[in-house]
């Protein structure tokens, strides 16, 4: 007897209908593998190789695209590891990367992606008419951090202030997201990690890698990493970002950032005195050089010279001994010949 022979193929009862659910069933699961795959293309586009600017001399510029690096951050006690270093990045929910929307992204600090990536690259921008594209940024100029999406649009880091709705999960402070226009809540400038060396460096130029605080010049609060908040990502676990005021007694931020470019220092031109002493210990040397081949081939013709006297004086030697040996053996003979005579007279 045949078993399990019923099945939406054989017309019987409702099999129209259970022809509509298993295609319904395929066509889903087709859906899930394609937006899966979609979703992994996407993830992985904001991984891609991003370009940063080169300063040649150490300072910060507007235009320059920047990696904002946090040192040190300090997890709370029983954390696997005790400290480790972030890079702030914009990383958009699952549906926001699906549907290529980046308006209000959070930011969030990675402690795994530190090479540059689209991610986690900012470009720093003017604010104001006097500040041109490639003069150097100073401590306390006010500048706007756009971040250039997977899809080309030009975000702008901002800190909705007053908003129940824009505070962090946990740390209640303001939240860091991305918007697609510039205001007065996307408006920031640098302050120097010291306290006692702020008014020293007040309209000084940044330099690359110096340890900053990132300011909002409206509330006048620092851009802060929670160090004991984290939030889960499409790309695992990392910490929170917001803006606020840092007490330690109620829990530890890290507001002490970097703004890393890559540096590369140019050799500085050499002045015309310098240069005329190179050109005449140049020449010094030449003359010193051929002087000395001039003295090293008069050594030789003279070495040359006495190998070939010596040489002639062995030849002569040699042509001597051998007439004395001719000598030699005649006489010789002679005697031999003069005692032989003798013997036959006798």
């Amino acid at each position: 007897m045949a078993r399990n022979v019923y099945h939406s193929c054989v017309r019987v009862g409702n099999w129209y209908e259970n022809k509509l659910m298993e295609e319904e069933l395929r066509q889903s699961a087709t859906r899930s593998r394609n937006a899966e795959r979609y979703f992994h293309e996407l993830s992985a586009a904001l991984l891609e190789e991003a370009e940063v600017s080169v300063c040649p001399d150490g300072l910060l510029h507007f235009g320059d695209s920047v990696i904002i690096h946090v040192p040190v951050v300090q997890p709370h006690k029983g954390a696997p590891r005790p400290a480790f270093p972030c890079t702030i990045t914009a990383t958009p929910t699952r549906q926001a990367l699906m549907k290529n929307q980046y308006q209000e992204a959070p930011l969030t600090a990675s402690p795994d992606h530190h090479q540059p990536v689209i991610k986690n690259v900012f470009t720093i921008l003017p604010r104001r008419s006097s500040h041109a594209l490639g003069s150097a940024l100073c401590y306390g100029d006010p500048f706007d951090l756009v971040h250039l999406a997977a899809s080309g649009e030009r975000m702008y880091v901002t800190s909705p202030v007053g908003s129940a709705l824009h505070s962090g999960r946990e740390s209640r402070r303001q939240e860091v997201l991305l918007m697609g226009e510039s205001s007065a809540h996307s408006a920031w400038r640098l302050q120097p990690s010291e306290p006692e060396l702020r008014l020293t460096y007040e309209g000084q130029p940044a330099e690359v890698g110096a340890r900053v605080r990132m300011i909002q010049t409206m509330t006048n609060q620092p851009l802060v990493v929670e160090e004991e908040f984290h939030t889960n990502t499409i790309f695992g676990q990392e910490q929170e970002v917001s803006v606020g005021v840092v007490t330690r007694a109620t829990t530890r931020a890290a507001s002490v950032i970097a703004f890393l470019t890559w540096t590369r220092r140019t050799p500085q031109p050499d002045s015309p005195l310098k240069t005329h002493r190179q050109q005449e210990e140049g020449e010094e040397q030449e003359v010193i050089t051929k002087e000395e081949d001039v003295l090293q081939e008069e050594r030789e013709k003279q070495e040359k010279q006495r190998q070939e006297e010596e040489e002639k004086k062995e030849a002569e030697e040699r042509q001597l001994e051998e007439r004395v040996e001719g000598l030699r053996l005649v006489l010789d003979n002679e005697s031999d010949a003069s005692d032989q005579g003798d013997d036959e007279a006798r």
